[in-house]
């Protein structure tokens, strides 16, 4: 897939869960090459069974350095600013770890929620309405302090902050509903319904129920953070680990260099390992030099990864080298991509409608770079949502759009719109093919690329002046509302650090998210959610559903354990080792 796109993590959520220690769900999932399909088995460890260390991987070795090639920078890498896939991946494969956190299996074996730094899941007794974790044992940062329930509880508290308005808003949602709370401060240090009896405790003491918490948790919104350390808007680049990797170097926009972590144990840590001596990400590679350097791997490229797809206008090689296929790693991703129209600036539903029907999918599709690695989509939600509902009310047979059609829902208007997407060469080109084909029916397109780094950043700015703006998302957890109500729930809408990128604010749709969110047989819901993509689409056309991701990305041949996350669609880091 290409980044940056929002999470997409798979769980569990029921209140079932809540009643036994280990609960399975979905089907079992291939990772390798040319992968399996499907939402593989699902554990979520209660009781505490899976402890540390992680179980060796078959054949594994020490030492080494693998390379990590990335178009661009991380967009942030303070924990609890970290919302984006890659940062997600990454950082929490290597350097930072929450009170829990998922196993995954090269295999497609079971996907594991654990205690991370917690010895369990979470611990509660009325239902899902208070929650308590105990620490782990020999858990340090990696200057060699103690990581302490305060600790934890200081970095939830400044997610709650402006150190937290980039990050996910579930715990702050939860935790701070009103605002009322700022963030840490020396008076106040800990978050609203939170409470650390001891330096191994900490418990939330919830409002209500809420039996998703143990997956909230695996967010880096509950890394821990020493208050003495924390350097506010510098943090994003002077992090301290937890984990097993340690930041050694960092020059923004050229490398981040990973060494590993003297005060890391392996006996408290049951998911990651520690072979690889160095990681170093390369930024500033685009996807024609990703691809080229993996196909040859010559030189350290031997021992590297692509952080992108194969680059499109480089497929049908790649596909006709079968040395270079051995190591391509192929399958479904669960994002969708989106053209989100800003409808508090784009206000004419007939105008939102003839975007989607002029749309040109076959130039698109093809832009991406092919079946490959993209399929068309008509829907908000994915495919692998509960509920989702197979529905298109405005594409073509032939893919290509009605540029009549649009010409009639646009009356004559001819209207003028500043198109923003990340600054990348294949989204140069993807959103060339793009304006030329939304221009047939009468619209004037403006192009407006903007610096990966820091592209989220600016379209989740309410005031941004970005008509259309390109956007992907992924479920954060199998249900509904973390996508459409994520997505398109006008009342989350706040001044920074939006995920609703359409602006989209309609009483009825906020009425009927509430509704369905207050119900807590999740099964009964889950048609719902479909029933109300549809109604959305149909009456409101606040997005225009452009691609189903595919992976098609390429592993250095010495290289071992390499397997793409179920959870983030890219290489999982935990166990990787150089052969």
């Amino acid at each position: 897939m290409q980044k940056p796109v929002k999470l997409a993590v798979f769980g569990a959520i029921a209140l079932s869960l809540l009643a036994t220690a280990c609960n399975r769900v979905g089907n079992s999932g291939g990772g390798g090459p040319s992968g399996g399909t499907g939402q593989p088995a699902f554990i979520v460890d209660f009781k505490g069974d899976i402890k540390g260390p992680a179980p060796e991987v078959p054949g594994a070795k020490t030492g080494g350095t693998i390379t990590i090639l990335k178009e661009s920078d991380f967009e942030h890498l303070d924990p609890q600013q970290i919302y984006v896939s890659d940062a997600l991946d990454f950082g929490s494969g290597l350097f930072h770890r929450g009170l829990t956190y998922y196993i995954e299996d090269a295999n497609g074996g079971p996907l594991k929620l654990v205690g991370d730094l917690a010895t369990t899941a979470g611990e509660t007794t009325d239902n899902g309405k208070t929650w308590t974790y105990h620490l782990r044992d020999g858990i340090k940062f990696d200057d060699g302090s103690a990581i302490t329930s305060k600790d934890v509880a200081y970095g939830i508290a400044r997610s709650l902050g402006p150190q937290g308005v980039q990050g996910p808003q579930y715990v702050n949602g939860v935790l701070n509903p009103d605002g009322a709370y700022k963030g840490p401060t020396a008076a106040n240090p800990l978050p609203p319904m939170t409470t650390t009896p001891d330096d191994k405790t900490i418990v939330f003491s919830l409002a209500e129920a809420h039996a998703e918490w143990p997956y909230l948790m695996s967010f880096p919104t509950s890394t821990p953070v020493p208050a003495a350390k924390d350097t506010k808007e510098k943090y994003d680049r002077e992090f301290v680990s937890s984990g097993p990797y340690k930041r050694t170097e960092y020059q923004a926009d050229v490398k981040l260099v990973l060494e590993k972590n003297p005060n890391w144990d392996p006996n408290s840590d049951p998911i990651r390992h520690q072979y690889v001596d160095k990681f170093v990400f390369e930024f500033g590679v685009d996807g024609d030099a990703q691809t080229n350097r993996l196909k040859a791997a010559s030189g350290a490229d031997a021992t590297a990864l692509m952080d992108a797809n194969v680059s499109p206008s480089l497929i049908a090689d790649v596909k006709a080298d079968q040395s270079v296929m051995s190591r391509v790693y192929q399958g479904p991703s669960p994002f969708v991509r989106y053209l989100y129209i800003n409808t508090s600036r784009v206000t004419d539903v007939n105008e939102r409608k003839a975007l989607n029907v002029v749309f040109n999918y076959d130039a698109y599709i093809k832009a991406v770079g092919g079946f490959d690695i993209a399929q068309p989509a008509g829907t908000v939600l994915a495919p692998i949502v509960p509920g989702y509902k197979k529905f298109n009310f405005y594409g073509t047979a032939d893919n290509q759009g009605d540029p009549a059609k649009a010409k009639t829902l646009l009356n004559g208007q001819t209207p003028k719109l500043k198109t923003c997407f990340a600054n990348t060469p294949i989204n140069q080109t993807v959103y060339a093919t793009v304006k030329s084909g939304i221009e047939r029916a009468g619209f004037q397109v403006v192009l407006s690329p903007i610096d990966p780094a820091s592209y989220y950043t600016t379209v989740g700015d309410k005031t941004t002046d970005c008509d259309l703006i390109a956007g992907g998302w992924g479920e954060d957890f199998p249900d509904g509302d973390s996508t459409l109500g994520v997505l398109l729930d006008g009342s989350k809408i706040v001044p920074k650090g939006n995920n609703n990128l359409a602006y989209f604010n309609e009483p009825s749709v906020v009425a009927k998210l509430k509704e369905l969110r207050a119900m807590t047989d999740r099964a009964a819901a889950a048609p719902q959610y479909g029933v109300l993509d549809e109604t959305i689409m149909r009456d409101f056309a606040p997005v225009v559903p452009l691609r189903y991701d595919r992976n098609f990305t390429i592993a250095g041949p010495n290289v071992g354990n390499t397997f793409l996350s179920p959870l983030f669609a890219s290489f999982n880091p935990t166990g990787v080792y150089v052969k």
